[in-house]
C-alpha cells in the first residue's frame, strides 16, 4: 500500500493542483493525508477531495518535518511505502508507477527518487537544472560524499519504505527550511541505498511564498547542516561545503536563489 503526506501552512493556492495530480496516479494511492500545520485560517479542501483524502491539524506549528510526522504516523500501519508532496509542487503521470517498479527492481532500496522539472509561479519551466544523479542503486556509504555537498533530491519525488524511515526515527529533525536534505543524509549515514528512477517526474515550483524564496534563511541553514553532518565526509569535503555555504550567504543580499543552486552535478566530470 502507499500513502502520500502533504503539508501546507497559510494560503495554499496550488493545493487543489496537488491534490488532483496525486489522486490522478496510477495506480492510485491508497491513503493522502493533508496536514494543515497551524495556519492562521484553518485550511479547507474542496469537496472532491475532501471525499478521498484525509486531512488533519495541528494547532501548534510543527515546520515541515513535524507536519510530515504527523502525517506519517496517521497513515494507516498497512501501508508500506510513503511519498511525499509539497502543497506548491505536483506530479506528472506515472510518477508513482515508475517508483513502485524501482522498488521492486531494487528491494534493497530504502529510498527511491527521481526526476524535477523547475517552473515559476505561472507553471513554466524556468530553465534551471537540478543534479541529475545517475538511474539505478546508490549505496548509501557511496552516495554520503556527493549528497552532503548539494542535495540532488526534490523533496516531492520522494517515496521510502516504510521500515527506512522508522529505522531513522521517522521525520525529525533539528534543522529549518533543509530538513529534507537532513533527512537524505541520516538515511545515507544509516546504511540506506537510494535507487533513482528517472521516469518519477515532479515539478517543482519556484514563487515568493515559497521557504527557499528566503535566500539568506536559506544559506544559514545549509551551513548549520553541514556543520551538523561534516563527520560524515572527508575534512577536505567538508571544509570545501563550508566555504561555499559562506560565499552563498556573501552572495545571498544581492544573488538572490541562484546562489544556492547546486553548485555543479558530481555525476558530470
Amino acid at each position: 500500500m502507499v500513502g502520500v503526506v502533504i503539508p501546507v501552512h497559510g494560503f495554499a493556492p496550488y493545493l487543489a493542483e496537488t491534490l488532483d495530480c496525486v489522486l490522478a496516479q496510477r495506480p492510485a494511492p491508497d491513503a493522502v493525508v493533508v496536514v494543515d500545520d497551524a495556519s492562521p485560517e484553518p485550511i479547507v479542501l474542496l469537496a472532491e477531495h475532501a471525499s478521498r483524502c484525509r486531512l488533519l491539524r495541528r494547532e501548534v506549528s510543527g515546520k515541515a518535518a513535524g507536519a510530515r510526522e504527523t502525517g506519517f504516523r496517521a497513515l494507516p500501519s498497512e501501508v508500506r511505502f510513503i511519498a511525499l508532496c509539497d502543497a506548491d509542487d505536483s506530479w506528472e503521470a506515472g510518477k508513482l508507477e515508475a517508483q513502485l517498479a524501482a522498488f521492486a527492481a531494487y528491494p534493497e532500496a530504502g529510498v527511491c527518487f527521481g526526476r524535477a522539472l523547475v517552473v515559476g509561479a505561472d507553471g513554466r519551466q524556468t530553465g534551471e537544472r537540478w543534479v541529475q544523479p545517475a538511474p539505478g542503486l546508490h549505496r548509501g556509504e557511496e552516495f554520503v560524499g556527493s549528497l552532503y555537498e548539494s542535495n540532488p533530491i526534490p523533496t516531492s519525488c520522494v517515496m521510502l519504505r516504510r521500515e527506512a524511515l522508522e529505522r531513522i526515527g521517522g521525520f525529525a529533525s533539528d534543522v529549518r527550511i533543509v530538513e529534507d536534505w537532513d533527512m537524505w543524509l541520516r538515511l545515507a549515514a544509516a546504511g540506506e541505498a537510494f535507487v533513482c528512477a528517472p521516469k518519477a517526474v515532479v515539478r517543482y515550483r519556484r514563487h515568493p511564498g515559497g521557504l527557499t524564496a528566503d535566500v539568506a534563511a536559506l544559506a544559514r541553514n545549509q551551513l548549520g547542516l553541514h556543520e551538523a553532518h561534516g563527520g560524515l565526509v572527508a575534512p577536505e569535503v567538508r571544509e570545501r561545503a563550508l566555504a561555499a555555504d559562506a560565499a552563498a550567504l556573501r552572495s545571498a543580499s544581492r544573488g538572490g536563489l541562484r546562489a544556492l543552486l547546486p553548485r555543479r552535478d558530481p555525476y558530470r566530470r
